[in-house]
């Protein structure tokens, strides 16, 4: 091998480490996965008359569901940027009270695909985050189909919200993450029961716990 040769080898390899480290340095990669906090909020309705008993819809309680997929980070000093997705599960319920009766629990089932792009400063290991994530709605399953034949809540197949929360990157290679997510979409569609319309726009919000694992 001429000393050209050996130079230009050497050029080669270092212009290589450098990319190498560079790329993980700026760009990473990883999976995620976690449980979720989910419930319906909406604006109660009361006076629902279906011509055999009175009833009002309320805000019920939150369910627990879970999320799974893949997530990575480009790096900018500081800050960061940080597009995900993956496969999440969630609901809420709904109380329908009957006026001199029991109250019922009306259980909203969904399965989405969620895509969040973060923005984020890094202080040490702990991060702060906001940032926009659409949603992808694949399956819905809703009790509110018993009053009103046929009814969706999500209307819409691609909804929008919004993420805001914190975390801290532990050993380079794990990170945990707790976030608050809310809707800015309109969902649902207007009840008609008993010849009278009542809006119901139930926009769901959840928290989300993560562990990541990045490689």
């Amino acid at each position: 091998m001429t000393e050209m040769m050996k130079k230009l080898f050497t050029i080669l390899l270092a212009a290589f480490l450098l990319v190498q480290v560079a790329d993980a340095q700026i760009f990473s990669y990883g999976v995620k996965a976690g449980i979720g906090f989910s419930s319906l909020k909406f604006n109660d309705i009361t006076g629902i008359n279906d011509g055999s008993q009175v009833y009002d819809l309320v805000t019920g309680d939150a369910v627990m569901g879970y999320h799974l997929g893949v997530q990575t980070r480009v790096k900018l000093a500081m800050a960061y940027v940080q597009p995900e997705i993956y496969f999440n599960t969630g609901g809420g319920t709904v109380e329908q009270v009957i006026t001199g009766g029991a109250t019922a629990i009306l259980d909203v089932k969904f399965s989405r695909l969620d895509v969040p792009v973060l923005v984020g400063v890094k202080l040490g290991p702990a991060r702060f985050n906001l940032g926009p994530v659409g949603s992808f709605v694949l399956s819905e399953t809703n009790d509110l189909q018993t009053l009103v034949p046929g009814y969706k809540v999500f209307s819409q197949s691609m909804t929008w919200g919004f993420q805001a929360g914190f975390g801290v990157d532990l050993l380079k290679k794990i990170s945990l993450d707790a976030r608050y997510e809310g809707s800015l979409s309109r969902l649902g569609e207007t009840l008609t029961i008993g010849g009278a319309e009542f809006p119901l726009d139930a926009r769901p919000r959840q928290w989300l716990i993560s562990l990541g694992i990045w490689f």
